[in-house]
């Protein structure tokens, strides 16, 4: 083995204790006979490993020398240790089976759910599994319960931003989009808006695929395409339930988009998310959809773009100078260098990573006469965001940068949701930006 295998093995083993310790200690139990024992075993082990260091999901690889276990906490993948093969195989039968799969069905996808004991309860979580060249790949997402989501007011928006998005929220009288790629958090901000919406006693019913969190005070359906349950079905039978609020869980096609147009037209509120870059990207993605340009200037009132970027520990935060690759960073940004910014250190309260949990950032936007104007004579994704620049809008990037001066998180944080690409301001025309 050579040196840099060694360093990377000794900096696994040193991982062990603080992100998998139960998972280590039933694997230094002496073996039993009884292997589906052993294997539930380990199975609760990992699962309470996962849910103590608050990780979103478990990933089992198959490599050269067995399955390795690792966890994404805070959106970064942690390795933790290495299974033997056939530990490693048991395990990701138990968990195929508890989730209603086929165990030994290895050649195409699948996926299903299950709720699995813990010490204190239990813990549902997604299963999926997908064929590899070595071997059948494992990935568990962790679904916390409802409750424990997060309100609007802890999702990461400074004053300003929640005070004029809770106003919106009881004016909209059509579309709010919430946008951004997989993982940035947009059923949470789903969900906390409908929360806050069905405080007001509003009628609010959903349909989903899959229904992931149970919500009081809304009907939610599943889409069931066996049953021809479909989204557009679902949307039509919604509205003859007399909602006053319609959320779709996600907006993925052309379908999707059609049925949500169709709820709209309605003169009901609806809520749904889509994968998209920034406000202005959400508008190129309707486009995509077959969505005609008079249509998404009569109905999409609101624009909820978003990441995730994680907290700096605050034990260990340094306040330093920026880096030269910083420097040049911000400068391509057309945004000021600081004399000092927040760095990440690293302590053993953060598990020697630097940060501990995550924040939103946001860009809001609520639409005026002219951007439907610019809309209307079909205005591409890149006039629109110059657009907003020139509003003064408060982009993902000032957002972001806003929070690193308040020491909440790193510079290195954002360029590692995106980078500044299409989040830069163009110099000659930037405004100093300002909240919705």
């Amino acid at each position: 083995m050579n040196s840099h295998s060694t360093s990377a093995e000794e900096s696994r083993q040193a991982r062990q204790p603080t992100r998998a310790r139960r998972l280590g200690e039933v694997l230094a139990q002496p073996p039993t006979d009884d292997l589906t024992e052993r294997t539930g075993a380990l199975a609760t082990a990992l699962l309470e490993d996962a849910v103590r260091e608050n990780a979103s999901d478990i990933h089992l690889d198959p490599v050269a020398g067995g399955y390795e276990v690792r966890l994404r906490i805070d959106g970064a993948l942690v390795e933790t240790l290495l299974l033997p093969p056939e530990q490693g195989l048991h395990l990701l039968r138990l968990f195929k089976a508890h989730a209603d799969l086929d165990p030994a069905f290895a050649l195409r996808p699948q996926d299903g759910r299950a709720a699995l004991p813990i010490a204190g309860g239990e813990v549902s979580v997604r299963v999926a599994t997908g064929p590899g060249v070595r071997g059948e790949k494992l990935a568990l997402r962790l679904l916390p319960h409802a409750l424990t989501r997060p309100p609007l007011d802890q999702l990461g928006l400074n004053a300003v931003d929640y005070e004029a998005l809770s106003r919106a929220l009881h004016d909209v009288r059509g579309m709010i989009l919430i946008s951004g790629p997989t993982g940035s958090g947009k059923t949470t901000t789903l969900y906390a808006l409908v929360r806050e919406l069905a405080r007001a006693g509003r009628s609010i019913v959903s349909i989903e695929d899959p229904v992931e969190y149970v919500l009081d005070g809304v009907t939610q359906i599943q889409v069931n395409m066996r049953q021809g349950l479909t989204y557009a079905e679902g949307v039509r039978g919604l509205l003859r339930l007399d909602p006053d609020v319609i959320m779709l869980g996600e907006m993925r096609d052309a379908t999707s988009a059609r049925a949500a147009l169709d709820a709209s037209d309605s003169g009901h509120v609806f809520l749904s998310t889509l994968h998209a870059r920034d406000a202005a990207g959400t508008i190129s993605v309707l486009r995509h959809f077959g969505l005609a340009d008079h249509e998404i200037a009569a109905t999409v009132d609101l624009l909820v773009a978003q990441r995730l970027v994680r907290r700096l520990c605050p034990a260990c935060r340094r306040f330093e100078p920026p880096t030269p690759d910083e420097a040049k960073w911000l400068q391509l940004s057309a945004s000021p260098v600081p004399d000092q910014t927040w760095h990440a250190a690293g302590c053993p309260e953060c598990g020697g990573s630097g940060y501990r949990g995550r924040i939103g950032i946001f860009e809001i936007h609520r639409l005026r006469e002219a951007d439907a104007d610019l809309i209307l004579s079909h205005a591409d994704e890149h006039t629109l965001r110059r657009h907003l620049r020139r509003l003064g809008a408060l982009s993902l990037l000032g957002d972001h940068l806003q929070k690193v001066s308040d020491g909440i998180t790193s510079i290195a944080e954002f360029q590692s949701v995106g980078g500044i690409g299409f989040f830069a301001r163009d110099p000659a025309s930037a405004k100093p930006q300002k909240r919705l």
